[in-house]
């Protein structure tokens, strides 16, 4: 390669007329490359085309190990495919031997030559073994062969293997955002239903107020005229009857007092905070879910501390958060002996009222204790629950400033951990 000489060249020296450019690293590699069999070129590029995306991450390095098994019959071909972590928590964690995926393609007849010891290398039959870093999770690609040529950066063979290290480097993110689009469709999809399902309880709630508000009138009628009939007996009555009447008065009462309190607790809530009674309010919660533990046979168990001081908050909206852990409760425990344990405590500063929700149902799983109060994760059967319960209690406590937790009871159920401010 020649440069026509210019004016300094023949002011700087008589000698100079012509300059040579060397040739660079650069150039001498694209040579060699020329050299490799183009078919090796094109057989990749037809197997890239055809990456399966759509079945995951795994599915795609185990092709490409496969394309690239068949492009180099005589080498052993591998690699080791470390998975995303299953939590966003979990991004720092190293993955297990175990979690590992191998994927290995050996020339027939040579299978014993891909099985060892060695935790360096994928077949240590081989004398030589390349190993190529694919993605920054640690998956690489691995070449083996008796032939030195694979030591050599610039051979023909490592210029096809890194070339089949990128596309598996593309493949896997190609992969990795096919799954995410695919789960982000699913969870658009169930969040359209639940929806819609939330919109058809508002309806029967709004239908269920009116009728409720319906009930009072007939209720104050029977309360009102069971006292008047027992007024009327007076002493000397039958005790048979007046028993009855009795009875008939209090269950009246009771439905009206409940059918008043369910009315102010569909209410909607003025958002305005108020001195409130703890025990007050999970006395009502515990009026409201009366016929859910009455259905599960549950032995409600209170141990109240004396004298605590209220807090502040919306009553309605904290009725809501007891009648939610109550009905969870209810729902984990055993067909019979179903214990549901409700206890107070004020810390030694009086600062922090905690509330300790227990029960002996089965409990949660240890990996789902924090996942429990995320919209729409449920571990209940398909129909039976819409996973937002214990997301709208941490939202209810978040604006009280509130905190809870989940954790294994001595009971042997799940036990919620509720702590208050005072004042």
């Amino acid at each position: 390669m020649t440069r026509p000489v210019s004016k300094t060249d023949h002011e700087s020296s008589d000698r100079v007329h012509v300059s040579s450019v060397p040739i660079s690293r650069e150039s001498r590699v694209s040579s060699r490359v020329l050299d490799v069999d183009a078919a090796y070129i094109d057989r990749l590029l037809v197997a890239t085309v055809d990456l399966p995306i759509a079945r995951g991450p795994s599915a795609v390095v185990e092709y490409l190990v496969r394309a690239l098994g068949e492009i180099f019959p005589d080498f052993g071909i591998g690699a080791c495919f470390v998975p995303p972590p299953a939590s966003t928590t979990d991004v720092n964690r190293v993955a297990t031997p175990i979690e590992q995926q191998i994927y290995k393609y050996t020339p027939e007849g040579d299978e014993a030559r891909g099985q060892g010891v060695d935790p360096t290398r994928l077949f240590p039959g081989f004398a030589h073994e390349r190993v190529l870093d694919v993605d920054d999770d640690g998956t690489t690609l691995h070449l083996a062969s008796d032939n030195g040529e694979i030591e050599e950066d610039e051979s023909g063979t490592m210029h096809v293997a890194r070339r089949a290290a990128l596309a598996m480097r593309r493949g896997l993110a190609l992969a990795r955002s096919h799954a995410k689009a695919t789960e982000d469709a699913r969870n658009l999809r169930a969040l359209n239903s639940h929806m819609v399902q939330a919109e058809k309880l508002a309806s029967l709630g709004q239908l269920a107020a009116g009728v409720v508000h319906e009930l009072n009138n007939p209720l104050t009628s029977i309360v009102a005229y069971t006292d008047w009939l027992i007024r009327k007996q007076g002493p000397q009555g039958d005790p048979d009857s007046l028993e009855r009447l009795r009875r008939i008065g209090e269950s009246a009462s009771r439905i009206l007092r409940f059918t008043r309190d369910l009315v102010a607790y569909a209410r909607p809530s003025s958002e305005v905070p108020v001195p409130v009674s703890i025990h007050n309010v999970v006395d009502q919660a515990l009026a409201f879910c009366e016929h859910v533990i009455a259905e599960h046979g549950a032995n409600v168990k209170r141990a109240f501390a004396h004298d605590l001081p209220p807090v502040r908050g919306m009553p309605e909206q904290l009725a809501q958060v007891f009648v939610n852990l109550f009905t969870n409760a209810c729902h984990a425990m055993p067909g019979s002996g179903g214990v549901l344990a409700v206890s107070t405590v004020i810390s030694p500063d009086s600062a922090k009222l905690t509330v300790l929700v227990e029960d002996n149902g089965h409990g949660v799983a240890h990996e789902n204790l924090t996942a429990i109060f995320t919209p729409f994760f449920t571990t209940k059967g398909e129909g039976r629950g819409t996973g937002l319960g214990l997301s709208i209690v941490k939202n209810i406590l978040d604006n009280h400033g509130a905190d809870i937790r989940a954790e294994r009871s001595p009971l042997g159920g799940a036990r919620f951990v509720l702590v208050f401010p005072v004042g």
